[in-house]
């Protein structure tokens, strides 16, 4: 049986850091983007992640940032991952990974088609995963699933964009995603986590692994 990989992303707040460590899941995300509901300060972000342990990869989500900002949350956060959802192209991630060669990179990408897939393997050498997404991310909204029925890279990658608990089901089995990564479907309001949302989710990826 195959065993699902977790992140859950777009944490605030201490309550639901501790339930997403009691369901084991593998990454936990912040996001670094002012303009989303569930933006973090460098500083309150760097709080919440003391109570991580190493085994969970600790991500931070960036929209197009200088290397400057980069900087700083690599000197406080210390992630395992930076994930990008900007235009980020192959130049500025060869760049990032020669400044910050212990920190791993997960590029996203919106999908609209089957042609946009092609484009995305020519990041194959840059990036460590891949994260395939809604056309706006954090909105709740996923994409036609099928697009990814066929998809096959070196790299690996998370199904994103709408899953949620009731949902789940019918998204691995059209795509035969492995990875997944959940913002809004654990939440009770936007940009705020549930913690009984993230024990259910936990359970349910139990029992289809």
């Amino acid at each position: 049986m195959r065993r699902i990989k977790i992140k859950l992303c777009g944490f605030t707040e201490k309550n639901s850091i501790e339930s997403a460590i009691e369901a084991e899941c593998d990454f936990i995300g912040f996001v670094f983007y002012e303009k989303s509901p569930r933006f973090v300060t460098i500083e309150a972000a760097t709080a919440l992640a003391k109570k991580i342990p190493e085994k969970i990869s600790k991500v931070a989500v960036l929209v197009d940032p200088d290397f400057e900002f980069l900087d700083q949350i690599a000197k406080n956060l210390s992630p395992d991952f930076f994930q990008f959802h900007g235009t980020e192209n192959i130049n500025f991630l060869r760049e990032v990974r020669k400044k910050f060669p212990h920190i791993k990179i997960i590029k996203a990408f919106k999908i609209n088609d089957l042609k946009g897939l092609e484009l995305i393997k020519s990041f194959e050498d840059v990036a460590d995963i891949f994260l395939f997404d809604g056309q706006n991310p954090g909105s709740g909204k996923s994409f036609k699933w099928e697009i990814l029925k066929n998809f096959h890279s070196k790299k690996d990658w998370f199904l994103s964009g709408g899953l949620r608990i009731d949902n789940l089901d019918e998204a691995l089995k059209i795509t035969g995603a492995t990875m997944i990564d959940i913002s809004s479907g654990i939440e009770k309001s936007r940009g705020q986590k549930s913690p009984e949302l993230i024990r259910e989710l936990a359970t349910k990826i139990k029992n289809i692994s």
